[in-house]
């Protein structure tokens, strides 16, 4: 995905769903957000990191998140293996 895209599909777009989660001890903000080109009618995620003062969007087309929850699913499994509990 290029930048130009990836900045509109940031700015614009319905969110269909939108799922936060406190980081850093509550002072990030992390948000999924599941969206909805207006035109074309193709989803996307978006992911909004905001804490006081900063905001940071990243914008994942379908392979692009599949690819992210991939990893994410690796480093949950190596926490298990890890001894770590899930909380």
């Amino acid at each position: 995905m290029g930048i130009f895209r990836a900045i509109k599909q940031v700015m614009t777009g319905e969110v269909i769903q939108q799922i936060d989660t406190a980081a850093s001890g509550g002072a990030i903000t992390m948000s999924l957000r599941l969206k909805r080109d207006r035109r074309s009618g193709d989803q996307y995620v978006v992911l909004a990191a905001t804490a006081p003062g900063n905001y940071q969007y990243f914008a994942f087309d379908r392979d692009e998140f599949t690819a992210f929850s991939h990893a994410v699913d690796a480093i949950q499994n190596s926490l298990r293996q890890c001894g770590q509990p899930d909380r």
